[in-house]
């Protein structure tokens, strides 16, 4: 769209109001705060008389945004109702996902229809008719046109004609994220690593503190692959080349030189409180972030995106007992990868206790893997219902000492009972038990310490616990460059000659 602010019409904005149910009251209050902006402007020092617009949304309104969503809702509309054997049914991934017709981000839309001479004309009708009733006017040279690979040459140029679309591409980027993914993200995403050289090669000529580069790595640096390991896995040579840069710049002043590291980076990314210094290990957090995508298909399984890959993955049973198909896609393949870390701190919430397993499914606070210990001998139980009085506000004692050791008794115990609703799955790692990034890279963050240090021996004491003696010198009252200095001092990192030769 052009101008998509500046050009809606305000009896549209009205109407619109009107037919989605908005009280008389409540429409002209609204319609009071875009129709009493006024106008002058400064020409040559001066001020000329006041003016008042016709049409359009201000700008940096907190409003507008909202206003121009129920605009758009019109043309949503008139996707969904006219003409539905051409444009209502879209596009869809599996028979069992439901059919997409059209999808809009901001000022952008994204179409979907069969590629004949009736639909294309169809769609110019609506968009005509969009047109003429807010006020839009659609930018024609941005328009582009994507072909599937089923359509022929005569196809293709029969709906280039009926629609006046001659431009046919499909962007490289959108929303930031590549819109098509080969075989390999590596390729993909090689840009990422290439920004962080290059931004990072400027700071190199500031010779600031380690204190200071610790800065600017953790605020900037470390931010910008984020929104990409959100949606994609990235590959272990990208992830390899992002930890290079940030951790020669840091130990260097130079991502082009490689200085003397002093400690392993795996060591560099444990918290500041176990003698670390906090920064991301890249791949765990890659994980982590794609732990939120699938935490959303599980919370809001009725929204658009849920319902599609549902139909195409899982369409008979749920996420957590998904498979990986052998053509899915890198989009899926990163929310499985993101699964392992639901899987790892999810955790059945008691209500009714009927659809929660003893044995297998993850319950009980406290013990190992959040299951219990083991099977007591002579166990009959299966499901926690079993466990449960029989007004099931209360734990059976006499269940607890014929199914349970004393142990996952006990843990069991700290369970709070009284709602009699189904079972359903929260978050082990927050009090309110919703996913968070944070929990879930600590959670991957401990399990990798904890393979280092048996892959080191088992004598080797694991770095999982807060050490007094980091907490003490983090709080200390100094400039940050100071603690940074006495960080590594303590850990023996100063190039002295001892040092130097050993």
């Amino acid at each position: 769209m052009t101008k998509v602010y500046d050009r809606v019409e305000w009896a549209y904005l009205r109407n619109i109001l009107h037919t989605l149910g908005f009280d008389q009251s409540f429409v002209q209050l609204i319609m009071q705060c875009v129709e009493t902006v006024s106008f002058h402007v400064r020409v040559n020092g001066n001020f000329s008389e006041t003016f008042w617009p016709s049409r359009g949304i201000r700008q940096g309104d907190p409003l507008s945004p909202y206003l121009f969503l129920l605009c758009a809702e019109g043309l949503s509309c008139l996707l969904k109702s006219s003409g539905p054997q051409f444009l209502a049914r879209g596009v869809r991934v599996g028979i069992h996902s439901p059919w997409i017709s059209h999808l809009l981000f901001a000022d952008d839309c994204l179409i979907f229809t069969q590629a004949s001479e009736r639909g294309g004309q169809r769609l110019m009708d609506i968009l005509d008719q969009y047109q003429m009733g807010s006020g839009q006017l659609v930018n024609m040279s941005k328009l582009a046109i994507f072909f599937s690979n089923n359509c022929t040459e005569i196809d293709k140029e029969v709906v280039k004609q009926s629609t006046g679309i001659q431009k046919e591409a499909l962007f490289e980027k959108y929303l930031g994220l590549p819109t098509a993914v080969g075989r390999s993200t590596k390729t993909a995403f090689e840009a990422i690593p290439r920004k962080l050289r290059g931004l990072m090669g400027g700071w190199g000529e500031k010779q600031l503190s380690c204190a200071a580069r610790e800065t600017l790595i953790k605020s900037v640096a470390q931010a910008i692959p984020t929104y990409s390991m959100s949606c994609f896995v990235l590959a272990p040579s990208t992830c390899q080349k992002i930890t290079s840069a940030i951790s020669n710049y840091w130990w260097s002043s130079d991502v082009d030189r490689r200085g003397m590291h002093w400690r392993n980076w795996l060591d560099m990314c444990l918290p500041k409180t176990q003698g670390g210094l906090g920064f991301r290990d890249i791949k765990l957090f890659n994980i982590a972030m794609l732990g939120k995508q699938g935490w959303r298909l599980m919370s809001a399984p009725d929204s658009l995106c849920a319902r599609v890959l549902k139909g195409k993955y899982y369409h008979n049973g749920d996420f957590l007992s998904a498979t990986k198909k052998k053509n899915a896609s890198h989009t899926w393949r990163a929310i499985l990868t993101g699964r392992k870390v639901l899987q790892m701190g999810m955790i059945r919430h008691i209500g009714d206790g009927s659809t929660t397993n003893i044995w297998r499914d993850q319950w009980l606070p406290g013990g190992v893997n959040l299951k219990p210990l083991c099977r007591k001998e002579g166990a009959t139980a299966e499901q926690v219902s079993e466990l449960l009085s029989s007004d099931g506000h209360s734990w059976d004692e006499t269940a607890f000492e014929q199914n349970l050791i004393p142990l996952d008794a006990a843990a069991a115990r700290q369970i709070p009972l009284g709602r009699l609703t189904e079972d359903f799955w929260a978050w082990s790692g927050e009090r309110h038990g919703l996913y968070s990034v944070r929990s879930g890279y600590r959670l991957l963050a401990m399990a990798e310490a904890q393979k280092r240090d048996f892959d080191r021996g088992r004598a080797s004491h694991s770095n999982n616990s807060d050490d007094p003696r980091w907490k003490k010198l983090w709080k200390c009252k100094v400039p940050p460059k100071v603690r940074v200095f006495w960080w590594r001092i303590m850990h023996d990192y100063i190039p002295s000659r001892a040092n130097l030769q050993r």
